[in-house]
């Protein structure tokens, strides 16, 4: 009796390859996390000393309100980041960019807030026209509602330290926060939108962190030598003045 041919493998097809693995789209590109991380390191510079934050800041630009919403925007953008050098587009992101232009906008207002207090602390009852006492996290329309009635009282009202500038940036910022939408049709467009408004607010960051080297530029000059160490963390050249 013959022995059964054992079968041969020749010519059987090669093992399917294993799929690819799934590339997340970045919320941010390479550059604009390394402005996030070099801006997070210039307040920190500031931010680190009573002293210094004393000598760089002014009663215009550098301000405490400067400072708190710098830093507020580095904390909000931060979780977009994860302290990892790529940021990734992951699970749901319905609310992202509501969230973010919410949480702009409630910044704002609460400054405002806070020096309609402090002029009206003895007329508490002109507080109600600048949404104190309101509940803004009641609904989208009582957070819209509010910032419009404040712009409208900032109109024919002063408060302390709140310029023409902070209207304007009060109306942007509630416009921002109009144009998002509540529910997205997929997640790949509210990540177009989400995207867009981190490169946004990066711009801004890049901004600011300039006004902070500008400011420690002029309070600590390249001509004394003294100051070449205060330069080097704030970024400083050491031979001549920041560029503009």
């Amino acid at each position: 009796m013959s022995t059964p041919t054992t079968p041969s493998t020749i010519g059987t097809a090669d093992p399917a390859p294993a799929p690819a693995a799934k590339k997340h789209h970045g919320l941010l590109n390479k550059a604009q996390l390394a402005e996030i991380s070099y801006t997070n390191t210039i307040y920190g510079v500031a931010n680190s000393d009573p002293a210094i934050l004393a000598q760089i800041s002014d009663a215009d630009i550098i301000t405490p309100a400067f400072m708190t919403t710098l830093g507020n925007d580095l904390q909000t953008i931060g979780q977009y980041t994860g302290g990892t050098t790529v940021a990734t587009v992951e699970g749901t992101l319905k609310t992202s960019a509501e969230d973010i232009a919410r949480n702009a906008l409630l910044g704002k207002i609460h400054y405002i807030q806070s020096k309609a207090k402090l002029k009206y602390v003895a007329n508490h009852g002109v507080l109600p026209e600048y949404g104190v006492g309101t509940n803004l996290d009641a609904s989208r329309a009582t957070l819209e509602t509010a910032a419009d009635s404040i712009g409208n009282k900032l109109k024919t009202d002063t408060l302390p330290k709140i310029t023409a500038q902070h209207a304007a940036d009060l109306k942007a910022t509630a416009d921002a926060y109009k144009k998002t939408k509540v529910d997205q049709k997929d997640q790949q467009g509210d990540a177009i939108t989400l995207r867009v408004q981190l490169a946004a607010m990066v711009d801004s960051l890049a901004v600011r962190r300039r006004q902070l080297q500008h400011a420690a530029d002029g309070e600590y000059p390249w001509t004394d030598p003294a100051n070449a160490g205060m330069r080097k963390k704030f970024d400083l050249p050491s031979d001549r003045p920041l560029n503009p």
